[in-house]
């Protein structure tokens, strides 16, 4: 009975698709260049939501320009990218070209930064050589950004450098993963966890696992001590705290309700609330919001 009715309903929301797509236009809305192929649509951000919307316009409306703008030329996952701080996977095995999205499906890739929207000329602002970019519909999938207001001692971008967040897949995810290697046999990691939301709320602690796999294995001696700014595990609670007690429990150290209020940048010290604490590895999740695009 279950399977039957979510045929129907399958099947009714599939016949509406091609409505969909031909009301996603009206004549009213298009220039007259751009109906001729469907009407033009530009994606900003090229990570699982933009990737995604982009191709799937593609699919459902052949006919509709999808210009996706993406300043990277490989798409990165972030989701598995803890795996590569484990030694599990390599960097490598969590790429894939966005050439993909243009030869199989016939999205356009526009390798730039979008700087700015005027939602009235329907345009975007690009970095390269402050060129525009036309729009009929427009999709802001821009990702998150990352704020230090709230420590002080990373407002400065060199000083973030020594403290990869690798909250974005990439070459901060390579250069953490370096710096568990160098660390000595008997060393502290520490994670911090920013208050909610943030994306990815399983995310630090999966992240925490995967470490301990790589010191239990390698380091056996070191210890993580994670430091939670909310009052208690975000997601996964019970599969988390079954995994420290029986699997990590002589690795992992879980704090709640424990944020950092600034650090030393050299000796890598963290100040909190109410103590000190000196690590060998560092890794700040900093807090996060919708990107400036999206909020303007």
């Amino acid at each position: 009975m279950q399977f039957s009715k979510l045929r129907r309903r399958t099947i009714k929301r599939a016949a509406l698709y091609p409505y969909l797509i031909s009301s996603f236009f009206t004549k009213s809305e298009t220039s007259a260049k751009s109906q001729s192929v469907g009407g033009r649509v530009v994606v900003i951000g090229g990570g699982f939501a933009g990737a995604t919307a982009a191709k799937y316009i593609k699919v459902w409306g052949p006919t509709i320009e999808v210009t996706m703008v993406e300043p990277d030329s490989q798409f990165v996952s972030c989701p598995m990218s803890n795996r590569v701080l484990s030694g599990v996977w390599n960097i490598g095995q969590l790429k894939k070209s966005y050439q993909f999205l243009n030869k199989r499906y016939g999205v356009k890739i526009c390798r730039d930064k979008a700087l700015g929207i005027d939602p009235e000329k329907r345009e975007i602002r690009l970095s390269e050589n402050d060129s525009k970019l036309k729009y009929d519909r427009l999709i802001v999938a821009s990702g998150v950004q990352f704020t230090y207001d709230d420590i002080p001692s990373l407002k400065n971008a060199s000083s973030r450098e020594a403290f990869p967040h690798a909250w974005k897949a990439g070459k901060q995810t390579v250069l953490l993963r370096q710096q568990l290697q160098s660390m000595r046999n008997g060393g502290v990691v520490v994670i911090t966890v920013p208050l909610a939301p943030y994306r990815c709320p399983p995310g630090p602690y999966e992240r925490a696992c995967q470490i301990a796999y790589y010191l239990k294995n390698h380091k056996p001696r070191s210890k993580i001590i994670i430091l939670d700014a909310n009052e208690g595990i975000q997601s996964k609670k019970k599969l988390f705290e079954t995994a420290w007690k029986e699997i990590y429990s002589d690795i992992i150290e879980y704090r709640p309700m424990t944020r950092i209020v600034d650090l030393d940048v050299n000796s890598k010290t963290l100040f909190l609330d109410f103590e000190d604490l000196t690590a060998d590895v560092v890794n700040i999740i900093p807090p996060q919001s919708a990107g400036n695009l999206a909020k303007d």
